[in-house]
């Protein structure tokens, strides 16, 4: 029996094995009625990731201010991948001890944006002490596949600064 326990507990081990890692994206300008991608990621050739938490806020100081939108979306990267028109993030990794580095590239701040995006989920968050952090439900996370990404795009109606970020695994 304690030969099975042992045999089932190192299989676990294995099983949620993983290497985790943050996208931070800190004040990034948004400008009133323009859509900008504020923060994404891109998963390396044939390695996938799943995307575990989206953290949005919004630094707005009038409490009348209409909610600005933000979209979770998926992207192809056919044009202006992480660091084409953007701003280059490093992922660190939450466990430093590991070998492994991250494959993934990441970005923030698009002058331009990536190209194929598609609609996954919308929220409109409130611009005044507007904070939220979507953790994706273990049973369903947000995976991207090899060399395809996802990025978070937010429209507002009025100049705000978003800082926020994605939490992702390989």
């Amino acid at each position: 029996m304690l030969v099975l326990f042992a045999l089932v507990a190192a299989l676990c081990v294995c099983l949620w094995a993983y290497n985790q890692f943050d996208v931070p994206a800190t004040t990034v300008a948004i400008t009133a009625a323009t859509a900008k991608s504020v923060v994404g990621i891109k998963a390396a050739t044939n390695v996938c990731v799943k995307i575990t938490e989206v953290a949005t806020s919004f630094d707005g100081a009038t409490s009348t201010n209409a909610p600005a939108v933000c979209e979770f979306m998926q992207s192809t990267f056919g044009a202006n991948s992480p660091g084409t028109n953007s701003t280059s993030v490093t992922p660190p990794k939450r466990d430093t001890g590991r070998a492994e580095t991250i494959q993934a590239t990441a970005a923030k701040t698009w002058t331009t944006e990536p190209t194929t995006l598609t609609l996954q989920r919308t929220l409109d968050i409130g611009q005044y002490n507007g904070v939220v952090v979507y953790m994706h439900p273990f049973a369903s996370p947000f995976i991207v596949i090899g060399g395809q990404g996802a990025v978070l795009r937010i429209t507002s109606p009025n100049n705000v600064n978003f800082s926020g970020g994605l939490v992702g695994e390989e």
